[in-house]
């Protein structure tokens, strides 16, 4: 369960040096992708929401989750946690009259709820970044529910090197991409490096069950497999 940011990893001072530019970025290196995943993922979480549900948005970033989250759930009341301070001052222009989106600059291993504080959770490539994978995750059991669902939308370590994806893209496009897009070069280095260094989808929801989630599923999306959505209850 080691990540880059348990050996030192500024991840924040990453994400707030380029949160002018993460969505272009976003959009440009998944061909727009990343929006049908996070639809997809909520959606799922949207089909037992009931009436007004409190939802956690993990790792919430310029608010791409919590803007779909309250189109999608009508009546949801939305927490967007995020330690990246600049991160969600970006995200914030998104949100329109009527949506209940309040933003917390938190940490994930710390996070400032009670427990059982929400009827459902969602995180999109958050959970990678975490110094402390287990910590953070038993805070999201604590602050979700019994019964609640939760969707994360991830990166993970594959279980055999795919060749184009990992070697040609990750490994050389996408940091050049990254960089002429936001002018960071390391921000985009660290990527592949983090997917390197992370767990496997399967450890992944072993965590998840070990912790006291009931239900465990982890689907590969399309194309290739690349990213994964894992759903627990």
């Amino acid at each position: 369960m080691a990540s880059l940011a348990a050996e030192g990893a500024d991840v924040r001072g990453m994400f707030d040096r380029v949160a002018t530019r993460y969505d272009a970025a976003n959009r440009v290196m998944s061909a727009g992708i990343d929006v049908l995943w996070r639809r997809k993922a909520i959606r799922w979480l949207a089909e037992d929401a009931g009436e007004h549900p409190r939802v956690l948005d993990l790792g919430a970033g310029t608010l791409d989750g919590a803007v779909e989250l309250v189109r999608r759930i009508p009546g949801a009341r939305v927490a967007a946690a995020d330690f990246a301070r600049e991160m969600l001052r970006v995200g914030r222009r998104k949100i329109r009259d009527g949506a209940v989106i309040d933003t917390h600059a938190a940490d994930g291993h710390r996070l400032p709820y009670r427990d059982g504080a929400f009827d459902a959770a969602f995180s999109a490539f958050c959970v990678r970044n975490f110094a402390d994978l287990p910590r953070a995750m038993r805070e999201l059991r604590r602050v979700v529910r019994p019964g609640g669902r939760v969707a994360i939308l991830e990166f993970f370590r594959p279980e055999k090197t795919r060749f184009f994806f990992d070697k040609i893209y990750n490994g050389r496009v996408l940091p050049l991409v990254g960089w002429a897009v936001t002018g960071d070069r390391d921000a985009y280095r660290y990527l592949p490096r983090s997917i390197e260094r992370f767990c496997s989808r399967g450890e992944y929801a072993d965590l998840l069950g070990e912790i006291g989630f009931a239900q465990v599923d982890a689907q590969a999306l399309f194309p290739s497999g690349i990213a994964t959505l894992v759903t627990a209850s």
